[in-house]
């Protein structure tokens, strides 16, 4: 048998190919962030496998299991639909799914959003101090927050902003203090519940950690506005301004 034989009968025929689009479609499966469609493309795949080895492998162990796979996560797909409709959501909470976590199922943010707090904090106050270990991530529905480094200013935080991310991601202290300017009200997480979480659910921590990686961008241009476009600054403040 000539190799260009050998390589259609075992790769290219049509009930290869059928084969080889099951796994195809479980490899793709696995590289959807969002659940939802994680769970569509499994099924395609157990649907397209089942039929595979039913009409050409005749192999009815096959069958069996890929109805068993289908049938797991068709459930799973109906229980996450079922939570994502019931899950309901204020008006601050939803500007943080959509400024945090706009991929993330609704269920799950859900999920995320009952360790929230809402709080409130007047001028003055202080939401983190350089070198003092963080407590609490803070995300800022509204307000203004300046952020002193070595007692310079340095840059500002507002809505839509986090602060301590920084010191949450490392485990460690703030790089800068966080002083309330003008009166912030904003969702506040207590750093070791969310970390709990974050370390079961790594899609979570994924997805936050894409959305603090985010905001650093829009820091970096405001602390350009506070220095007045000064580059060297803008390295340093970039990091101090993500406290």
């Amino acid at each position: 048998m000539e190799w260009s034989d050998f390589f259609i009968e075992q790769f290219a025929s049509p009930g290869k190919l059928v084969g080889h689009l099951s796994y195809v479609l479980l490899v793709v499966s696995k590289m959807m962030r969002s659940m939802k469609w994680l769970r569509m493309i499994a099924i395609s795949a157990g649907v397209v496998s089942a039929f595979y080895g039913y009409f050409f492998l005749l192999d009815f162990v096959t069958v069996f299991w890929e109805i068993i796979f289908v049938s797991v996560n068709l459930i799973q797909l109906l229980l996450l639909e079922l939570a994502n409709r019931r899950a309901r959501f204020s008006d601050d909470e939803q500007r943080f799914i959509k400024a945090a976590l706009p991929r993330v199922e609704k269920a799950h943010a859900h999920r995320l959003l009952k360790l929230a707090k809402h709080t409130e904090f007047q001028a003055g106050e202080y939401l983190t101090t350089e070198g003092v270990p963080v407590e609490k991530l803070y995300f800022i529905i509204e307000g203004a927050v300046r952020i002193d480094k070595e007692g310079s200013m340095v840059g500002v935080c507002g809505h839509d902003d986090f602060i301590g991310e920084i010191g949450f991601m490392m485990d460690g202290t703030a790089t800068a203090t966080a002083v309330v300017t003008h009166s912030v009200r904003c969702l506040t997480f207590d750093y070791l519940p969310l970390k709990g979480m974050l370390d079961k659910e790594m899609g979570l921590r994924q997805s936050l950690e894409s959305s603090f990686n985010r905001n650093l961008v829009g820091k970096l241009v405001k602390s350009n506005e506070v220095t007045g476009g000064n580059d060297s600054l803008n390295t340093v403040n970039l990091r101090n301004t993500s406290t």
